[in-house]
């Protein structure tokens, strides 16, 4: 075993420290892919108190017993990454990390470049740093030796490669024709990856813009069935570029995509055109155009979208199985006024408020008037009821629950594997119906099968809300990568990190997601919250301040917070003015669960007699922020008493073998 050594290589043999250092060290190696070994159980091993490892450790190194556990991690890593051919995320379970993202974060801000970038660097002069008694494995004379010889190698090796990159790229360009060229930018540009930007409503009547959003829609959805192509961004996430003036390096940067699809929409009597440019995000430089023409109707339309498909595809030389081939060519309807109401719903549905979702219903109940057989109308009109009564509060929550159901209910009579319809039928179930038998068999379902595993309420809400925030952190780690502007996937990391215990990345993520999302009603939302959690009182208000001054929404969660930081201040007059908002919303039997939150509040005082009347108020109304009870945190110190074990139980968390959580007396 090689002896610990301080920064100048000298070791602790003298020191006093060695035989401790020594002990620990191979406490963590021993334990190194187990994720629970932390603080308390190194501490138990050495027979010391948390705090009195503590005080050694930071005497004998400077660092706190965590860093001592982390760098020992981080350093077996490099290790690792150097000598054998693994992913980083194998490697992040491999050393202990729960989160191939936090070991990625982690390693970054450790050694200043990524994990994947070892390779590249291992011959590197400075590829250690860090804590002594972790970095300094080799005797200092022998690395000084190594790195002299590295010095020579790497002159020698340098001016090769020098010369072969001038050679060769004197032949390329002088050799290869402009077309060949383009492809090879294609092939080297990484992962097969794709933004397909909304195409321009070029018609001259801003009222057809349905019809370019649809499009762009039906291209992207064509586009994902294409397993040659690792990466498709959605729809929702090109949406916030429709009118930006960003350039294209900037857009591909931000969705970490090589090729971006530029278009544009015209229509001349019954004819309808589209004019595409394939551009390569990095170098701006254009890959590939085309235009298509066919005439308006269903099935000439659908025809056009799978031309355009297989355009891009064999210009990202991305092969397109003959199942897909199938799966793209499919026609959802043969009714051209079936079709063109629907894209006005989807259009209307967009927009995300009370109003354009009234118009989305009135699209999609036409559309299916045209052709009952017709499934996404169905599908999206009941994520409309679904959300307006869940989230937004514009119906009453059973009332959107029943007519969402049915909708999708004859969806899946109509096609029973669509797999959407069967997502969105599970979120209602949990949400409304409280039946956590059949969404747990689901749940279980979508984590045994990575390839439909796709961002939805059961993979990230429905695991922090039944105790396993990191099943939430491992689909965020995926989403992330293959959506990295999604609104949803940062706070619900940020969440999840919450729910683990890991309350400085939680604050950090939300601190650097904050500009992203000034304007965002939902993310605005929830991070008031969970910054109210984390006690960073004052940024929570900010969001407060943001969302109540920017949306005219006003549910029942805001009310129990202006109640919450009212009462905090010591203004009684306005704590009861919100109470008695939150009182006249339940009275009036309105969405958004006011009785969850007047129970909070009291939660939050520490008058638990009047917190029990209320969450049983809040069980007889089926409300759905009752999916709360078995992790909220202000419920925490009650979770032994009978009334909330019962109430557990009725709600329905013990049906699937759910422990109640530890109570707490903080």
């Amino acid at each position: 075993m090689a002896i610990p050594r301080d920064s100048s290589g000298n070791s602790f043999e003298n020191s006093g420290d060695n035989t401790l250092l020594f002990k620990l060290r191979e406490h963590v190696k021993v334990n190194l892919n187990n994720e629970q070994f932390g603080v308390d159980s190194l501490a138990r091993s050495m027979g010391m108190s948390r705090s009195c490892l503590h005080r050694k450790l930071h005497k004998s190194l400077g660092i706190s017993t965590s860093q001592f556990i982390r760098e020992y991690r981080l350093k077996r890593s490099l290790e690792i990454l150097k000598e054998e051919n693994v992913t980083a995320s194998e490697v992040a379970y491999r050393v202990g990390f729960s989160s191939a993202t936090y070991f990625s974060t982690s390693f970054h801000k450790f050694y200043g470049f990524t994990p994947g970038d070892v390779k590249s660097r291992s011959n590197d002069e400075n590829v250690t740093t860090g804590s002594p008694e972790i970095s300094k494995e080799i005797p200092l004379q022998d690395v000084k030796s190594a790195k002299r010889n590295n010095r020579v190698k790497k002159i020698v090796l340098w001016s090769v490669v020098l010369a072969t990159i001038t050679s060769m790229t004197l032949f390329f360009f002088t050799t290869t024709p402009k077309k060949d060229f383009e492809n090879k930018l294609i092939d080297n540009s990484g992962k097969k990856s794709i933004a397909v930007l909304p195409f321009k409503n070029w018609t001259g009547d801003p009222n057809l813009e349905y019809i370019s959003d649809g499009m762009t829609d039906a291209v992207i959805s064509r586009l994902t069935k294409i397993n040659a192509i690792d990466k498709v961004i959605p729809f929702t996430s090109s949406l916030q570029y429709k009118k930006t003036e960003k350039s294209i390096q900037n857009i591909a940067k931000e969705l970490g995509v090589s090729n971006l699809l530029q278009g544009n929409l015209q229509i001349s009597g019954d004819q309808i055109k589209i004019n595409l440019q394939l551009i390569q995000g990095s170098s701006n430089v254009h890959l590939w155009s085309e235009e298509y023409t066919k005439e308006w109707k269903s099935d000439e339309i659908f025809e056009l979208q799978t031309e355009v498909v297989e355009g891009i595809a064999a210009n990202m030389n991305a092969d397109i199985a003959k199942d897909e081939l199938a799966d793209i060519k499919k026609i959802p309807t043969k009714s051209k006024q079936a079709y063109s109401y629907f894209l006005q719903g989807e259009f209307q549905r967009q927009k995300g408020n009370e109003l354009s979702y009234s118009n989305a219903i009135n699209f999609y109940e036409k559309a299916i008037v045209a052709d009952s057989n017709f499934v996404e109308p169905y599908i999206d009109m009941a994520n409309v009821w679904h959300m307006g009564g869940s989230v937004w509060g514009f119906y009453g929550e059973q009332i959107a629950w029943d007519n969402a159901k049915a909708l999708l209910e004859q969806a899946l009579k109509l096609e029973p594997d669509n797999q959407r319809a069967e997502e969105e039928l599970n979120t209602g179930l949990f949400f409304y119906d409280w039946n956590f038998e059949l969404v747990e068999k689901f749940f279980q379902k979508k984590i045994s099968n990575s390839i439909q595993y796709k961002p939805s309420v059961i993979s990230l809400d429905y695991p922090i809300k039944t105790g396993r925030p990191e099943e939430t952190l491992r689909a965020i780690e995926y989403y992330i990568i293959n959506d990295p502007s999604n609104v949803f996937h940062p706070f619900f990391k940020a969440e999840a990190m919450f729910y683990l215990g890991s309350t400085d990345e939680a604050k950090e993520i939300l601190t650097q997601t904050d500009p992203l999302y000034n304007d965002n009603w939902f993310y605005l939302r929830e991070s008031t919250k969970l910054y109210f959690y984390l006690g960073e009182y004052e940024k929570s208000k900010i969001q407060l301040e943001k969302i109540t001054t920017q949306f005219p929404d006003y549910p029942p969660i805001l009310m129990w917070l202006n109640a919450v930081y009212a009462q905090m201040d010591g203004n009684s007059q306005i704590t009861i003015q919100y109470l008695t908002e939150l009182q006249n919303e339940y009275d009036k039997s309105s969405s958004g669960s006011p009785a969850w939150f007047m129970a909070l509040y009291y939660a939050h005082v520490k008058d638990y007699e009047k917190t029990f009347e209320w969450l049983q108020k809040s069980t007889d109304r089926h409300e759905v922020e009752l999916m709360w009870l078995r992790e909220e945190p202000l419920l925490a110190p009650i979770r032994n008493d009978l009334r909330y074990k019962n109430l557990y139980d009725k709600v329905g968390f013990s049906s699937i073998d759910l422990p109640i959580k530890p109570s707490s007396t903080n």
